[in-house]
């Protein structure tokens, strides 16, 4: 983790954690990992911040801004090519091939559907839907596992009540709560 930068954020009860580095885009790691890292002996020596300190802390920003953005459809806004409106579709033409489907299936998909349609799914979670769905490539036509990869990508929360209920989670400003420069290996 040489000249590496971890980041601590916290938004409402979120909680996040971003590493970047010079070479590379920041990414996520988990709460474990983090403090494995963050965890130093009482007589570590302080280092000078390194020139790369600020721009790193940039990049760990962006990255969770880029998480937890909360940027909803508009109902009745969309055009054809919007990533909700196209998952819409996916869920619509899968939803008419549902002989294979069980009522709990069935419910689930016309709830989201529903959820869509509202635009209570935020847009950084339909565009990361989308692409899934754009993998599946020719079992695109396979019902079980359009459902398969849309239960991976959107969070049941966003199902069991409407945004507004839920945004408690979110709200509040972000927050730095800690970054830590680490020099050596």
């Amino acid at each position: 983790h040489l000249n590496t930068l971890l980041t601590y954020f916290r938004l409402g009860k979120l909680q996040k954690f971003f590493i970047a580095n010079k070479n590379q885009e920041p990414f996520e790691l988990d709460f474990l990992t983090s403090a494995k890292i963050f965890e130093c002996s009482s007589d570590e020596k302080k280092q000078n911040l390194s020139k790369d300190f600020y721009n790193l802390l940039d990049k760990n920003k962006k990255a969770f801004i880029d998480a937890t953005t909360e940027e909803y459809l508009i109902p009745g806004h969309r055009r054809g090519r919007d990533s909700g409106t196209q998952v819409l579709k996916i869920l619509k033409a899968t939803l008419k091939n549902s002989a294979r489907f069980t009522d709990e299936q069935e419910e689930y998909l016309k709830m989201l559907i529903k959820q869509l349609e509202e635009g209570a799914i935020p847009k950084q979670t339909t565009k990361k839907t989308l692409k899934a769905l754009n993998e599946l490539k020719s079992d695109l036509a396979n019902p079980l596992k359009v459902l398969a990869v849309v239960q991976n990508n959107i969070p049941k929360k966003f199902l069991e009540s409407h945004y507004a209920e839920y945004s408690s989670i979110f709200s509040g400003k972000r927050e730095v709560i800690l970054s830590l420069y680490l020099t050596g290996s």
